[in-house]
């Protein structure tokens, strides 16, 4: 399940990976993006049997979302209440140390108290190593081969990092996403 984590999330990261320089250059080699999105929706309809909650986004866009079990504070959520959404994912990418190798994948997940209005964190982070296979320049890709053996052909953010890697160099990718959701009262 890790391996599998860890492939989606390099293909999904289509590939700040390649924001890193030569070898030769360790003080250039770190680098971080963020990205954070918040918003707001209102609560049109809970359906407290099915655990379904028709949102209203602030477009006026209607959407249905299912509120697992791990929401023992359903029952507290009406109609009208503001429902306060943030989501945060931070890549940080730099060349591999010699020998280094990783693979990990972790979570943490936080609920508000019973009898409170429902919220809720939750924190995934993954850190792997690969190293590069193949550099694609007429395509803007690269091929990786990640610490568990897996290959994934990933599509380059800024074709300019291609100039800044070569076949061989190992690098060290880090993935860190943060949701956290809080319902208010009207």
């Amino acid at each position: 399940m890790r391996r599998l984590l860890s492939l989606v999330v390099i293909l999904m990261l289509s590939v700040a990976v390649f924001a890193c320089a030569k070898k030769e250059q360790p003080s250039n080699l770190d680098v971080e993006r963020t990205n954070t999105v918040q918003t707001v929706a209102m609560v049109e309809k809970v359906n407290l049997k099915d655990r379904m909650v028709t949102l209203r986004s602030l477009e006026g866009r209607l959407f249905t979302v299912h509120v697992g079990e791990e929401a023992v504070n359903l029952p507290q959520v009406r109609k009208g209440d503001r429902v306060e959404i943030s989501y945060s994912e931070t890549l940080e990418v730099r060349m591999a140390e010699p020998g280094e190798v990783s693979n990990e994948s972790s979570s943490y997940q936080a609920r508000a108290e019973p009898g409170s209005k429902p919220g809720g964190l939750e924190v995934n982070e993954t850190i792997v190593t690969a190293e590069i296979l193949e550099l694609d320049k007429a395509n803007d890709t690269a091929t990786l081969k990640m610490a568990d053996g897996s290959i994934a052909t990933v599509h380059v953010e800024n074709p300019d990092y291609l100039d800044k890697v070569k076949v061989g160099d190992k690098i060290a990718i880090k993935y860190l996403e943060v949701v956290e959701i809080k319902v208010k009262g009207k």
